[in-house]
């Protein structure tokens, strides 16, 4: 499949980053830095406390790509969940921006079907034959990667948008020590991303909704343009997704209670 032949290439590139190989020996080279950075915006200057949890190495990676692309900048690293929030916040807050957490972000449960469209409906019809997955959230399915990793316990939804069908959790769902591998991007983006350690998972950690997008990037073979007013997909602020075809396609599993 041409989809995840691309990927795969998209992913050594990603391994070969001199990023990835200078913040991977953060844990072993962990020492006290400046507590304060001063960052000399185009109105003002700011100047942020920089977090005790992140090495000198990451700091310095970080503080560089917001130097070279600002509001939309991306930088990768391994790290815990309570790094990856804390380079979040500090990156952000030296750009003017205070994050909205993803526990700030309540929503009522999805009640109406996302699948109101031939390929949309033709995307439900493979889920629920092929997986066994309902559209309206199951709390008790357990999901593995082809490591037999626990990745997330309970989904809410599946989103059926014009990319595909997604898998939506909440921040308490997912089992964040087996996603170490992190993309960090600027506010004017729309999502982070996650991957678990052979990146084989990758997810999707949604912060701005894609409302302005009427139709989705034409990288796999479930993309469809039906040019969209409110956005190709639902997808919500706060929440995270996993691609349902690309999860299994890559040796994931999913446990179901009887």
């Amino acid at each position: 499949m041409a989809w995840i032949a691309s990927r795969s290439v998209r992913l050594l590139a990603t391994n070969l980053s001199a990023v990835s190989a200078a913040v991977c020996q953060c844990q072993s080279q962990r020492r006290r830095q400046p507590s304060h950075l001063e960052v000399v915006g185009a109105t003002e200057t700011r100047t942020v406390q920089t977090p005790q949890t992140l090495c000198p190495k990451l700091a310095n990676t970080l503080m560089a790509s917001i130097s070279n692309s600002g509001s939309f900048f991306d930088c990768t690293f391994y790290a815990s969940k309570q790094e990856f929030d804390d380079a979040w916040a500090w990156t952000w807050a030296l750009l003017g921006v205070a994050p909205i957490w993803r526990s700030n972000r309540t929503y009522e449960s999805r009640q109406k079907s996302t699948a109101d469209s031939s390929n949309r409906l033709l995307d439900k019809a493979r889920v629920e034959s092929t997986w066994s997955l309902e559209e309206f959230g199951n709390p008790s399915c357990e999901f593995y990667d082809s490591s037999g990793d626990l990745i997330a316990r309970g989904y809410e939804a599946i989103v059926y948008g014009d990319h595909g069908a997604y898998l939506e959790f909440n921040e308490d769902q997912i089992h964040w020590p087996s996603l170490c591998y992190h993309k960090l991007k600027g506010p004017e983006r729309t999502h982070f991303e996650h991957y678990n350690k052979d990146e084989t998972v990758k997810c999707y950690d949604q912060f701005q909704t894609v409302a302005n997008q009427p139709n989705p990037p034409s990288d796999n073979p479930f993309s469809c343009a039906n040019n969209r007013p409110d956005g190709y997909a639902d997808y919500r602020p706060g929440r995270l997704y996993v691609s349902c075809d690309l999860f299994f396609s890559e040796g994931g599993k999913c446990l179901q209670s009887e």
